[in-house]
This record gives C-alpha cells, structure tokens and sequence, in this order.
C-alpha cells in the first residue's frame, strides 16, 4: 500500500471506482472526519450503497479492507490535528488532557443505558458463571474484570486468548453469561465467541463503542462504551478510558457485601496482605 494520504489514493484511483464506488469516494472526500467515526454499514448508508461496496471501494484504493482504511483515515486526520497543538504550553495540555477526560466521563454517564446496566448486573448476580472474554490490547480489560468479579464473590473466567474462551465457553452451562468487550465490536474471535454462546442458550453482554456491530447485533444487551465524541484517532485507539468505566460502574452494581462474606472472597484479601509491607 502506498504511504500517501488516504485522501490522495482515493483520488489517484477515483476514475477507477465504479458508479456506487465513487458515491462512497465521495462521501469521504465530503466528510472525512466524520468518516473516521462511521461503522462499514454506517458509510454504506451515507453513501447510498450496500456494505460490499464500500470494502470494494476501500480495496480498490489499496487498503485491505474498511478497518485498515479508517485507521489510515484516522491517522492522516490526527497528524492534522496534533500540527495545529504543537506549540501549545505543555502545561495547557495537561490541563486539557484531563478536562477532557472529565467530558468523556461525563458524556458516558449520559448516554449509557440504565436499565440495560441493572438488568446486566441482575444477570451476573444470579448466574452460575460469568466468562468474561476480549482480545487483542483489550485482553487486559478481560482479565480485570474477571479477577475482580472474582473478590466479590462471583465465580468467573477470563482470557484474551481465543483458544482457551472458546474452548470455556463450549464447555459453559446455559445458566452462565458472555461479557464480551471489544471496542469496534468487530474482533472476529470475539464475535466467534459471542456466536457460540448464543448456541449454547447463554445470555450474552457487550461492551462496545458500536451498537450496531456485529457483536452488538449478536448480544442480547449492549453496554455503549463511546464517551468520546470526537473524531476516532488513530494515536488514540488504545485509550480504553470508556471501557474501562462502564466495567468499574457494572461491577459497582453487582458488588454484594453478604455474597461476598457467603463465599468467603474476602479471605483472600487477608491471605494477600501478608506479602504486602
């Protein structure tokens, strides 16, 4: 793939598209910032086309898919962006940083679903087991949660590994939950995981920034995790500061002082701070 601009490699290869492939062209070329935020099947709506044609459009303009070519999509923005910062006192951007993080929080509180967190958290409370499952850098998140599902008293396993959740949840009883994290909401061996729970009569929960992604489609509630409503940045996609907050908030709600005491998930606290100074 060539290193120029995502915006030049649609229009060096612009009088190749077809018909519909030029109405997704142009709808990048209109909006590219705006694109950098859109799902497959919300560009293909923009466009006025099917989803096919915008994965053709984007491999015809040299990328391998609709994700590779938002992430370029995304960079080329955010250089844009970090120019204009540049000569920002350092101390501002501190400042800045976190004020923003305060807005993410706060748009987070308002958007999110209260009723789809009390029924998640009804759901863990009474379940047999919970696996909890992600992949990638989001693995880290998988891991969290399930340990501390764990000290409050709810059986739970977690992994970032594909083989071992896949292989867990084949094995899961139909009165266990999927928490599923993904922050696309289109991990493939998530989704895998997420498609072979709903086989085996598993409720499912997804904690995504897109609702209607696969996995959002796939689950039977979806925990909306997008605080941020800026433009998606490629330098930033690690950030999980939304996810992150979702996970502590339903974990806050399911967390049970007498559960905690009946399966004696306190004890390990005690056993551990004896390796603490």
């Amino acid at each position: 793939m060539s290193e120029k601009s995502v915006i030049d490699n649609i229009q060096k290869h612009y009088r190749e598209f077809s018909p519909t492939e030029r109405k997704v062209a142009d709808c990048v070329l209109r909006h590219p910032n705006q694109v950098t935020e859109y799902t497959v099947k919300e560009l293909a709506m923009a466009s006025g086309v099917s989803e096919a044609t915008v994965v053709r459009m984007c491999q015809h303009a040299g990328y391998t898919g609709y994700w590779p070519f938002r992430t370029m999509l995304a960079r080329d923005m955010g250089m844009m962006g970090r120019e204009e910062k540049r000569d920002n006192d350092q101390a501002n951007i501190v400042a800045g940083i976190f004020r923003k993080y305060a807005d993410i929080m706060q748009n987070l509180s308002s958007k999110i679903d209260l009723d789809a967190m009390s029924t998640c958290a009804r759901l863990i409370d009474n379940c047999h087991e919970v696996h909890v499952i992600a992949a990638g850098d989001t693995g880290t998140l998988a891991k969290h949660m399930g340990f501390c599902l764990g000290r409050i008293g709810i059986k739970a396993t977690y992994s970032g590994l594909a083989d071992y959740y896949l292989n867990t949840i084949n094995l899961a009883d139909e009165n266990d939950v999927l928490i599923a994290i993904s922050k696309s909401g289109i991990t493939k061996t998530v989704i895998q995981g997420a498609e072979l729970a709903k086989e085996k009569g598993l409720k499912v929960i997804a904690i995504t920034e897109y609702g209607n992604s696969k996995l959002g489609e796939l689950a039977d509630h979806v925990l909306l995790s997008k605080g941020d409503s800026s433009r998606f940045d490629y330098y930033k996609n690690y950030n999980h500061l939304s996810e992150t907050a979702v996970i502590e908030a339903l974990l806050e709600l399911v967390k049970n002082v007498d559960k905690i005491v009946e399966k004696r998930a306190d004890q390990l606290e005690f056993m551990l701070s004896e390796a603490k100074l």
